[in-house]
């Protein structure tokens, strides 16, 4: 189900093809479930020239098994150079993505609190768990060193043999 603020995009899903230098490995069944539950919230991007995905192949894989008729999508005017260059930098920047896991384990432990606990977000409770092991930090460890009062006078181990001054105080 495209979302009706999305609705005025909809285009037929087989007008659009995935893009057959996409080199991006997606997990098209956690997109079916995301599109499952919320719907599709962004549009895919494709050329307008080949009707190629530049940005959204798995999303558009993930409706077609899910048996989408339409799609939200919107066009790219541009060369098949640009084309390959978005692509790819529209999968690098994903990758560089990372998460602040402070928040994120706050946020995922305020859902799981909810009557939908974790549903939709596309983590679980073992991801939520491994994060709460990584938040507690590990207990110091005893310090064993022993430690040998030292001269006042030259930082030598008070028995020194160098120092001058009989009196170590």
């Amino acid at each position: 189900m495209i979302r009706e603020e999305l609705q005025h995009l909809a285009i037929d899903i087989d007008q659009l093809h995935p893009h057959p230098r996409n080199v991006r490995q997606g997990d098209v069944g956690a997109i079916s479930e995301s599109l499952r539950i919320h719907g599709q919230y962004r549009t895919i991007v494709y050329q307008q020239s080949s009707n190629r995905i530049l940005a959204g192949n798995h999303t558009w894989k993930a409706a077609k098994a899910l048996g989408w008729k339409q799609i939200a999508a919107t066009p790219v005017i541009c060369d098949d150079d640009q084309a390959l260059r978005i692509l790819l930098a529209d999968n690098k920047a994903n990758d560089l993505a990372t998460y602040d896991e402070a928040e994120l384990t706050e946020l995922l432990k305020e859902l799981a609190t909810t009557s939908n606990e974790l549903e939709g977000t596309l983590f679980d409770g073992d991801d939520l768990d491994t994060l709460l092991q990584e938040e507690i930090p590990e207990p110091p460890t005893p310090d064993t060193t022993i430690t040998q009062p030292t001269c006042p006078n030259c930082s030598q181990p008070l028995i020194c043999n160098q120092c001058q001054s009989s009196d170590p105080a």
